[in-house]
């Protein structure tokens, strides 16, 4: 056998493959011949994760399925050989918000939201805590929304003074937070999850497996540095009870730093947000975007990457992804996108 042929031999096919379930009921049959395309969007933090399904209505024999109607998914590869399994990844529950009927061609377009966000969460409300920690406030609001409070061990320590939520809904004051700490602050799977951005692991402490991508896999890629997002440090500006004077607090260097515009009610506060937005400055010096030719439904946002085969400023940076998208066609397409932000600068040489 020829060198050729024996890798050919090595080469598995395989079809993207998925499972759709709306009100517990399947309809992968059903789909299956009249799929355009089907469309996931995952976000890190607060922002709902999209789904987006395409379907034709050729026969006019398509029922508009009901607003409110839940579809979960999940994605994955199937092997084209003898016994083969489908390796499918659960991607969540969604809630139908949005249908759209159009002609000609007659196609169905059904939009959906991630489902973990009750109503209640987005009902405006008004609460005061002092003297207690970040984890029992977010524990309190975990339990009264009815979700499980998956927080990291060193955010739920953190000593929290004073916080107050003024006419604002508990999905707005947990977004609020994940931004003073630097945090990724949302709802998944019924848990609300509260760790720190590029931990590299859950908010339950399981490690998440860094992903590795080199040149080959990709279909179209971008990398960009704005020297503009690079300052020196972040000054803050908080309010000293005990002098009744404004003061501040740099974290970083005085060179050249950010000027936050809130002003804080103590220096603890201002500290920890300073800290927090220069993480994230950090993060957003250089931004990298890829398309793979053959989509990975197991990445997500908050899984760490390296890359090879690119220039030596990408190459030599730890990546973090920010968003995913993939997308799945009727012709049996399988393509990810994924927005980058870094997780830690390239490493400098000698």
């Amino acid at each position: 056998m020829s060198t050729s042929d024996g890798a050919a031999a090595r080469y598995v096919h395989r079809r993207p493959v998925y499972d759709l379930v709306v009100d517990g009921q399947s309809i992968n049959v059903a789909v299956n011949p009249r799929l355009e395309s089907l469309s996931l969007t995952e976000k890190r933090g607060a922002d709902a994760d999209e789904l987006e399904i395409i379907l034709k209505d050729h026969d006019g024999k398509l029922a508009i399925p009901s607003a409110g109607a839940m579809i979960t998914l999940k994605l994955g590869w199937l092997e084209l050989r003898d016994g083969a399994v489908p390796q499918l990844v659960d991607k969540g529950s969604f809630k139908v918000d949005e249908r759209c009927w159009s002609g000609t061609p007659d196609v169905l377009t059904i939009r959906a939201k991630s489902a973990d966000l009750t109503r209640a969460f987005r009902t405006r409300r008004s609460q005061t805590w002092s003297n207690t920690t970040l984890g029992a406030v977010l524990n309190e609001i975990a339990a009264r929304n009815a979700l499980e409070a998956a927080v990291a061990a060193d955010k739920a320590s953190i000593v929290v003074d004073h916080l107050t939520q003024g006419r604002e809904s508990d999905s707005a004051l947990l977004a609020r937070l994940g931004r003073l700490h630097d945090a990724v602050a949302t709802v998944k799977a019924q848990k609300l999850l509260f760790a720190s951005v590029g931990a590299g692991e859950t908010a339950g402490g399981q490690p998440i497996p860094p992903a590795t991508i080199t040149r080959r896999k990709g279909d179209g890629c971008r990398w960009e540095s704005a020297e503009r997002e690079n300052y020196s440090g972040v000054t803050v500006e908080y309010h000293d009870r005990g002098s009744a004077q404004r003061r501040q607090v740099t974290v970083g260097s005085a060179t050249n730093p950010k000027k936050l515009g809130r002003t804080y009610a103590s220096e603890r506060s201002a500290r920890r947000a300073a800290e927090a937005h220069q993480a994230k400055q950090k993060r957003k010096v250089a931004k990298f975007s890829i398309t793979l030719a053959i989509g990975d439904p197991t990445l997500y946002p908050e899984r760490k990457v390296t890359v090879s085969g690119f220039k030596p400023e990408i190459d030599h940076a730890e990546w973090l992804i920010v968003e995913t998208s993939h997308r799945l066609d009727g012709a049996g397409g399988l393509k990810t996108s994924l927005q980058m932000e870094l997780g830690a600068p390239p490493a400098t040489t000698a």
